[in-house]
């Protein structure tokens, strides 16, 4: 990625706020709630918590409340704790549930923040009974049941979500959007405004959640990121030669740039499979070089290629048991937090290189950056031991 990109993927985020202001705006929006994290802990940028402050001033002038609880990075974060926020944004207590009703517009937000990062607690078992004759909304926090690229906090089972009975539950912490409980008391994560990495792929957001008496909540989904991240992924198995290979990236590179909808798309691209050409294309700098030309004719920018290809072979008992090892051993790694950021923090001058132009630094607290590193060895080995079989 260029510097003028790289530029642009440091101001996407707060493009994205302005875009959700916005999406309020024009939706005619009666309330604003967010679920948390709305900085990141290790970042130290009183700039960024201005900039909220001034996006949130513009809902204040239309007379749109907002609700935030606050999640695992606020609680470590100094921005959190030092800048005062508007009189219409109110944040949730952290040591204990709290109710904000809003008359006015027949409805009472339930929810309780985080006052430290690494909150165990099932929150939800402690959130108040809804509240009669009023559209009762929940803020929550939580990993829920579990997530393997989010650390498992205030975790709760579907059980305890669909016991309160809200009309809605607005979950934070897991950046994939996605339904927890669907039907007559939903509860959604929204997933962030803007993917962050190459790990969180396609459209970001925010959800219009639509009330009518009678029926259950309408939730729709509106993107409002500004560049979106994207992985190609290209089996060479059955093609003969590495023109197929570069039509074939080509035209899923093309269904990239249609789906952003004008947006920057930045992509990944992963070559894999069993091929008798492999070995002409194991040369990585010929790889980088060829995906680059064609992400330029397409429009796109070209985030890393990789090769995952081998080419026929018999079959190598030892070799598939190596291979197995270290993905065994990956998982076991990623699967204990301490040990791997130990290990992590020994590689420094390795995580900055890798890190270098991430805005914020490497956070070594977030379970989804140190997965990805690991993610990252475990594919450079093994494509080296693909590289030796063949």
């Amino acid at each position: 990625i260029g510097p003028d990109h790289a530029q642009e993927l440091r101001r996407a985020t707060r493009l994205a706020l302005a875009g959700l202001v916005t999406l309020v705006r024009e939706s005619k929006a009666d309330l604003l709630v967010i679920a948390g994290d709305l900085y990141d802990g290790s970042w130290h940028d009183f700039g960024t918590g201005h900039y909220f402050i001034e996006q949130m001033a513009i809902l204040h002038d239309e007379g749109i409340p907002v609700v935030v609880a606050s999640g695992n990075h606020d609680a470590a974060s100094q921005i959190t704790r030092a800048l005062t926020l508007p009189p219409h944004v109110h944040l949730l207590a952290t040591d204990k549930p709290q109710s904000i009703p809003f008359d006015d517009l027949g409805l009472v937000v339930h929810g309780q923040g985080y006052a430290i990062r690494d909150v165990q607690a099932n929150l939800a078992a402690a959130y108040p009974s809804r509240e009669p004759r009023l559209v009762n909304i929940g803020v929550l926090h939580t990993a829920a049941t579990g997530s393997p690229h989010h650390a498992n906090y205030a975790p709760c089972s579907v059980a305890d979500l669909e016991a309160l009975r809200y009309d809605y539950l607005a979950l934070g912490h897991i950046h994939q959007r996605h339904a927890v409980v669907e039907g007559e008391f939903p509860a959604w994560f929204s997933g962030n405004l803007q993917g962050r990495n190459p790990r969180e792929t396609g459209a970001k957001g925010a959800l219009v959640v639509d009330f009518e008496p009678g029926s259950p909540a309408r939730v729709a989904f509106e993107p409002v990121d500004v560049a979106r991240w994207e992985h190609v992924e290209v089996d060479i198995t059955g093609m003969v030669d590495t023109e197929a290979l570069s039509a074939a990236v080509r035209d899923r590179m093309i269904e990239k740039v249609q789906s952003a909808g004008g947006r920057t798309a930045i992509i990944r691209v992963t070559v894999t499979g069993t091929s008798r050409f492999a070995s002409t294309i194991q040369d990585d700098e010929w790889l980088h070089a060829e995906m680059h030309g064609i992400a330029s004719q397409v429009g796109v920018v070209l985030e890393k290629s990789t090769l995952r290809v081998q080419s026929p072979a018999p079959p190598d008992p030892e070799a598939q048991r190596l291979r197995e090892s270290v993905t065994v051993a990956a998982d076991e790694l990623a699967g204990d937090g301490n040990a791997a950021r130990d290990l992590l923090r020994t590689l420094d001058r390795t995580i900055r290189d890798i890190s270098s132009g991430a805005e914020g630094g490497l956070d070594l607290n977030d379970a989804t950056v140190v997965r990805d590193l690991i993610d990252q060895a475990r594919d450079r080995l093994d494509a080296r031991l693909t590289e030796r079989r063949g």
